[in-house]
């Protein structure tokens, strides 16, 4: 196919200024996987249901045997997933102060049937009275509500995973028509149930600072300058992919918070698809100490090129940060979304 501008005119079938993937004519694909592990269980873990009769809670997700991808052919979504689950509840009867188990599988959560046709195979553990109640108990709500966040996650998987697959054509229309909307909610609680990644892990020697030093890297990222700057800006991708709660006011003067507030700052440039521009530190820099981190984003025919600049970063805290970067930053972002593979 000819670039915009060049070749026979009979094969330029959209204009688009970079190029790329001109009219969502070729086939792209995002591999879903890790990305829907983690969904499943947030899901399913966030299960519990009290009664008269008693109480339960999804206690663990004991096996998630499958995959999912997404691809994009001609502007349109093709969703692929597979999944065998099984998972174990926890619960009391009323008026024992015993806790009783059993599981709860899921064989054929796929592309191939609707929600409400996914079995759900529910058994106690053990042979007790308690035991038996407990499973009627959890039998009679937990096939509905299982289906429920099945229906959830493959909701989610064409909205929220889905963002930026089908790229802008000329004008910028975005021809998805599933385009992700904002919901804060959730996005809330999928955050709190991602703490567990601190930016302290890295070690840091501390001490009176004396100068302020500049780093510099330069990372390829197999999807397009648009998606990159969607990822590096949204609060919905930085909680995603730093696995964390995040905000972002995408706005010169908005502020930022990453990686539940270990890193903060404020925007100063804004560029979509181009450049952005941050002031930008971390929480235990004295409260004076700012750097300045200059991103710029480079389309190329099949890659986005990043160079980012830091400026004024503590001389003691230059190795966490540039290592930051590469470990918090680079790494899951290519890892979660697919984009250390080829995509074009």
């Amino acid at each position: 196919m000819a670039l915009w501008g060049k070749g026979d005119p009979r094969w330029i079938v959209e204009e688009r200024p970079d190029s790329t993937n001109v009219n969502n004519w070729h086939w792209t694909e995002r591999d879903a996987t890790i990305w829907s592990k983690e969904k499943l269980k947030t899901l399913f873990l966030s299960l519990h249901e009290e009664t008269d009769e008693g109480s339960w809670k999804m206690d663990e997700v004991k096996t998630m045997e499958g995959e999912a991808t997404l691809s994009n052919r001609k502007g349109k979504i093709i969703i692929f997933y597979e999944w065998d689950i099984k998972l174990t509840y926890k619960g009391k009867v009323t008026g024992s102060d015993l806790d009783h188990s059993g599981t709860i599988t899921i064989p054929n959560l796929s592309d191939e049937n609707f929600a409400d046709d996914v079995d759900v195979e529910i058994r106690g553990k053990g042979d007790s009275k308690n035991s038996e109640t407990l499973k009627k108990i959890v039998r009679k709500n937990a096939i509905k509500m299982c289906r429920d966040l099945c229906q959830q996650y493959v909701n989610d998987l064409k909205t929220e995973y889905a963002t930026g697959m089908v790229l802008p054509t000329k004008g910028g229309v975005n021809g998805n028509p599933n385009t992700v909307k904002k919901n804060n909610e959730n996005a809330k609680k999928f955050n709190e149930s991602m703490n567990n990644l601190k930016v302290d892990n890295l070690k840091t020697e501390k001490k009176k600072t004396t100068s302020y030093l500049s780093l510099s890297l330069t990372e390829e990222f197999k999807t397009t300058a648009d998606e990159m700057y969607i990822t590096l800006t949204l609060a919905e991708r930085l909680s995603m992919f730093t696995r964390s709660q995040c905000r972002s006011d995408v706005n010169v003067g908005g502020q930022f918070s990453i990686m539940n507030d270990n890193i903060t700052g404020s925007y100063v440039e804004l560029v979509p698809s181009s450049k952005i521009v941050e002031k930008w530190r971390f929480k235990d820099w004295p409260a004076d100490t700012f750097s300045t981190v200059t991103i710029e984003l480079q389309q190329k025919s099949d890659c986005t090129v990043l160079k980012l600049s830091q400026t004024g970063v503590p001389d003691y805290d230059k190795v966490r940060t540039e290592e930051g970067w590469k470990q918090y930053f680079w790494g899951p972002i290519k890892q979660l979304f697919g984009y250390g593979a080829q995509l074009f």
